[in-house]
């Protein structure tokens, strides 16, 4: 049964014959909670690239990114795959800077004292008041030396949610060793839901489409997927957890739902929602955080994006975030350094806004991966002309 301070998010489909005049709703639990997340991602399936991303993005688009308060990524301790840890590791701090969420990214691979002692607090602070849910897909070894190094009475309010998919124990390596068996032992409570694989969290690409098509960073976020489905599977603990712990089995229309109605929806921004209403919010967000020779340039007011500069070139700081695998760090031949597009509506969420007087945007070259702009019969790459 859900609770009076839950949020109810009605979305009615109102072009589809299939749905014509029938109400979707959803419950959202804004009770006093945390939530937190372990992904590997870094060895064996890649449906973590999208599924941490969509997590992050689903929270608040719920209205409830306040309780998320730990998220850590490449799990998988030993044979770590450097390439995905780094997938992660973008993947995961895109996120956060385009939905404007303040929460660190752990890495398991360079930070796990930090991890254990983020998970540690988290489940510190639990009471039966504030009590504290913690994802756990296998492998499970980086949860449970974070419970593990936490207070035992704490340990009564902190409940562990996972897929039940896999095996209980995911030990396959040498420093992989301790199965959810063993996290049961520590004195946490223990939910299993169902395989999310068989939701919506884990449907077609044509089926997601949608989001997509919504442009900005819903295409970046549709993006993140490598998969031949669209796998978002993990992120259907964190969807359990959110909606009441009730909704074990997502349908598309209630995601929608939240996606097309959500509180950041209507943002002015395009590219992730206002990030900045000044310049001292941008240097905080990116000082310490750009590719070598980028620095912030302004907060554009109108949009509430981050500009960056790197000589004359110009551009949306989210995209030359050190390790960002769309900008200037890539192998690329743009003259400004990387790949910044891979369609024109990739282009109007960079440059809408952002351009001299009378210049608008033409066209991603999708050979270069470099945004083309226009004025009158003047043709020229849009950083050039970027305000």
């Amino acid at each position: 049964m859900l609770g009076k301070y839950q949020l109810k998010i009605i979305f009615c489909v109102c072009l589809s014959t299939f749905f014509s005049g029938q109400l979707f709703a959803v419950d959202i639990d804004t009770s006093n909670y945390r939530l937190g997340a372990s992904h590997d991602g870094n060895q064996h399936d890649k449906d973590d690239y999208v599924a941490l991303p969509m997590s992050i993005a689903l929270v608040v688009e719920a209205g409830v990114a306040d309780k998320l308060t730990h998220i850590d990524h490449s799990n998988h301790l030993g044979n770590n795959n450097l390439a995905r840890e780094r997938i992660m590791d973008d993947n995961c701090k895109g996120a956060a800077i385009r939905w404007n969420v303040d929460i660190h990214c752990y890495n398991d691979q360079t930070e796990l004292d930090a991890t254990i002692n983020s998970i540690a607090s988290q489940v510190n602070m639990s009471t039966a008041d504030n009590p504290f849910y913690l994802v756990c897909a296998e492998p499970v070894e980086v949860c449970w030396q974070g419970i593990n190094a936490s207070n035992v009475d704490n340990r009564q309010y902190v409940t562990v949610v996972y897929p039940v998919v896999g095996s209980n124990s995911h030990t396959d390596t040498s420093l992989l060793i301790h199965t959810r068996g063993d996290i049961r032992l520590l004195g946490v409570k223990f939910i299993p839901i169902a395989n999310p694989n068989n939701s919506a969290w884990n449907d077609t690409l044509e089926a997601w489409q949608w989001l997509a098509d919504k442009g900005g960073r819903y295409q970046w976020l549709f993006d993140r997927n490598q998969k031949n489905t669209f796998d978002s599977s993990d992120t259907g603990s964190v969807w359990y957890i959110i909606t009441g712990r009730g909704d074990q089995s997502a349908n598309m229309n209630d995601i929608k739902s939240i996606f097309n109605s959500g509180s950041s929806s209507s943002s002015s921004s395009s590219s992730g929602g206002p990030e900045c209403k000044n310049n001292n919010q941008c240097k905080a967000i990116y000082n310490g955080n750009l590719q070598s020779g980028w620095k912030v340039l302004k907060c554009n007011t109108n949009t509430g994006v981050c500009r960056c500069q790197k000589g004359n070139n110009k551009t949306q700081c989210a995209l030359v975030v050190a390790g960002s695998s769309s900008s200037s760090s890539s192998s690329s031949s743009s003259s400004s350094g990387g790949q910044e597009c891979g369609n024109k509506n990739q282009c109007e969420t960079i440059y809408d806004g952002n351009l001299q007087s009378g210049w608008s945007v033409l066209k991603c070259n999708t050979n270069t991966g470099i945004c083309r702009c226009q004025k009158g019969n003047t043709k020229k790459q849009c950083s050039a002309v970027a305000n």
